[in-house]
């Protein structure tokens, strides 16, 4: 369609009036970069129970940083640890912006081509011959529906794209916190363990200062307090780093890194999740999915433009005028039709054909890989809870009854300081193994968690109900509840 002036033309001036409404209705368009962010905000809550919000001005910042600080002055627990990222994480702000980028490509995939104003002039001795003409590209008008859902596709994949970063985020920043209370709980072993051995290296040096020991033997215990102090210089050094990588996730700096953890990791709870329901909560929940079927989807709605206006190239329609060198004037319609001789838009087709198929097999393979994660990461939760199992009804206990065992032959006279030092030294290191064990398990059960979509709800272990689960159950084995803040203290 074209705009243009007329004098008394009526069926084109109705024409040219019909266009203009077009025109002016088309221009009409805004761009809300935030419109899509409510999704993200709905897909986070759903799947993690957690708030999101988009910093986009400094009534945000400032709401943000209020919620930061309440955050910041209670002890940390893993909820609070990623609702911390959730808001300030600035790299998770960048992201948001993707949001606005896919919402101003929808809105531009909704307007019509600008119209093309054309002109020009020959200059003769009888005078200068004028041409004007406008001309519109009218196949955008057809092809404006089928653009609309291409765009809508394109920014629904976004949406979801940006709202897997989030929950990505939250993984991480997750898991990053069990290691850091984890690196805490095994530092404090850590110290009893020098404490126990720089007892013994001085009994030792004394000993042997007064000629009751040997060299070799007095040796043999400093070198085992020496070795102990480099193990506690290093287990110092692991939590200085992994607590700095824990604050880099959450995006603090300054006074707000002096953040403070629990001593110990939650223990672990005793119902898993069954290995079915997972594979199909994965399937369901899983935002790189969904972003996969969007892709896909938007393929297909090209492929079907493609087709079916293969054989329309640029068609244009406008009116032109003219005015000869003596002055005649004349108007009239114009088009404009280009001819599919060269090309038919065969290798479009083709090219969107492959790109279609090879986003379906990616969304079939996708699939496959989450549902292999699903069974092999729960089989790692499984795995690393019976390990905490064995250590709290096994070894834990048996070293418990070594010592207690230990300190009765010493107080007999039947052996020596160095025999209890060292049962207790045992202890001490078997607790440290174990708390490691206490540590994978909520490492595996957060990739579990990840790998699934979001947070797996369970009933907590004093067996009161919590909001309805999305999986059922397996009683008798150890597995996670919803929150790890709701547990006691692990056994050391």
């Amino acid at each position: 369609m074209s705009i243009t002036e007329f004098k008394q033309v009526p069926a084109i001036g109705t024409a040219i009036a019909v266009v203009l409404g077009v025109f002016v209705l088309g221009g009409c368009a805004t761009v809300q970069r935030e419109a899509r962010f409510p999704e993200v905000q709905s897909a986070v809550a759903d799947r993690l129970g957690q708030k999101v919000e988009w910093n986009r001005d400094a009534r945000g910042d400032e709401r943000a940083q209020k919620a930061l600080r309440t955050l910041l002055q209670r002890e940390l627990s893993a909820v609070a640890a990623v609702q911390v990222a959730l808001l300030n994480n600035r790299r998770l702000q960048a992201k948001f912006e993707n949001l606005g980028v896919a919402q101003a490509d929808l809105v531009e995939a909704g307007l019509l081509d600008n119209p093309v104003l054309g002109a020009g002039a020959l200059f003769q001795d009888a005078g200068t011959e004028i041409d004007l003409d406008i001309v519109q590209n009218f196949l955008s008008v057809f092809t404006l529906s089928a653009r609309k859902k291409i765009g809508r596709a394109a920014a629904e994949r976004v949406t979801l794209e940006v709202s897997g970063d989030a929950l990505d985020l939250a993984a991480q920043v997750q898991s990053q916190y069990y290691r850091v209370v984890g690196d805490a709980e095994a530092l404090g072993l850590a110290r009893q363990v020098v404490n126990s051995t720089e007892a013994a290296a001085e009994l030792a040096q004394r000993q042997y200062a007064a000629g009751n020991l040997s060299k070799r033997e007095q040796s043999l215990q400093q070198a085992f307090y020496a070795q102990n102090l480099l193990d506690l210089a290093q287990a110092e050094a692991q939590l200085s780093a992994d607590r700095e990588k824990l604050t880099r996730l959450m995006g603090l700096w300054g006074a707000d890194t002096d953040w403070k953890i629990p001593d110990r990791l939650p223990e672990v709870p005793a119902t898993l999740p069954t290995l079915d329901e997972l594979e199909k909560l994965a399937i369901s929940r899983r935002m790189d999915l969904a972003a996969a079927k969007k892709e896909a989807e938007g393929l297909t709605h090209a492929v079907n433009l493609a087709h079916d206006f293969r054989w329309l190239s640029p068609l244009g329609i406008g009116v032109q005028f003219r005015r000869d060198a003596d002055g005649e004037k004349s108007y009239g319609p114009k088009i404009e039709l280009g001819l599919p001789i060269f090309n038919q838009g065969q290798p479009r087709i083709a090219r969107l054909e492959s790109e279609r198929k090879r986003a379906e097999e990616q969304v079939a393979a996708l699939a496959v890989v989450i549902r292999s994660e699903a069974r092999e990461n729960r089989g790692r939760v499984m795995a690393t809870a019976q390990a905490v199992k064995h250590y709290q009804t096994a070894l834990l206990p048996l070293q418990q009854t070594i010592v207690a065992e230990t300190l009765k032959y010493y107080n007999g006279m039947l052996i020596g300081v160095y025999d209890l030092l060292l049962a207790s030294q045992s202890q001490i290191q078997t607790g440290r193994q174990y708390v490691a064990a206490n540590r994978d398990f909520w490492l595996a059960w957060t990739e579990l968690e990840r790998v699934v979509g979001g947070r797996i709800r369970l009933p907590t272990a004093a067996g009161a109900a919590e909001p309805p689960s999305a999986l059922p159950t397996e009683s008798g084995t150890d597995g996670p509840t919803e929150n790890a803040d709701q547990h006691g203290d692990a056994q050391s």
